[in-house]
């Protein structure tokens, strides 16, 4: 690894640390009026116009962001990481951080880390890893791989058109690429995030 991108590495990881253990009244997109105190955003992108503006939330921040707010969702005492792992995904895919990276500032916010992923509850939806076609309910909001923001909520449908291989990995958990069906939007999953809704009648058997 060249020195140039190891400082780049650690550059994230440390904003990634300290903007996950910061309050929300203590960011700068909450001094400039961009959310609010729980996280809320006030200042849709339209209405960032300033220099400062753009730099206190831009991609980054908005997937950082995203972890932080699952986060607060977890009951107390479970931190899994099963929980956001597609979250984590895009931040691994927008900063070049390694999964151990990314573990280590987890490792330093959390002492209750929970760090084994059971995915056994949905094998029968897998063939050859391979997410089955059909439809699923999203458990939780997911961002766009594109801008960070929230896109598909929860309880919203997601479908694989044929049987989807894996577009990535974190934590030794698949990600794979589904469509949003209100959106119409392409966004990353892992088996954590779905619950079955119904498999495409053509590939019944």
């Amino acid at each position: 690894m060249s020195v140039v991108s190891r400082t780049a590495d650690l550059f994230y990881a440390f904003r990634f640390l300290k903007l996950l253990v910061s309050s929300w009244d203590k960011t700068d997109a909450y001094e400039l009026g961009i959310i609010d105190d729980s996280g809320k955003i006030l200042k849709k992108a339209k209405d960032r116009k300033t220099p400062q503006e753009k730099s206190a939330y831009t991609v980054f921040h908005r997937l950082v962001f995203n972890v932080k707010r699952l986060l607060n969702k977890l009951p107390f005492g479970q931190t899994k990481l099963a929980s956001y792992a597609s979250a984590l995904f895009l931040i691994k895919e927008n900063t070049g951080l390694t999964d151990d990276e990314i573990r280590k500032v987890l490792n330093d916010v959390f002492d209750d880390l929970e760090e084994t992923i059971d995915i056994s509850e949905s094998a029968q939806w897998f063939d050859k890893n391979k997410l089955a076609p059909g439809t699923y309910t999203l458990v939780q909001d997911i961002a766009s791989p594109n801008t960070g923001e929230v896109i598909a909520g929860i309880n919203t449908k997601v479908k694989a058109i044929d049987f989807t291989e894996a577009y990535g990995n974190i934590f030794g958990l698949n990600v794979y690429q589904v469509e949003h069906v209100l959106t119409k939007q392409k966004i990353l999953v892992t088996s954590v995030d779905l619950k079955r809704w119904k498999h495409l009648k053509k590939y019944e058997k």
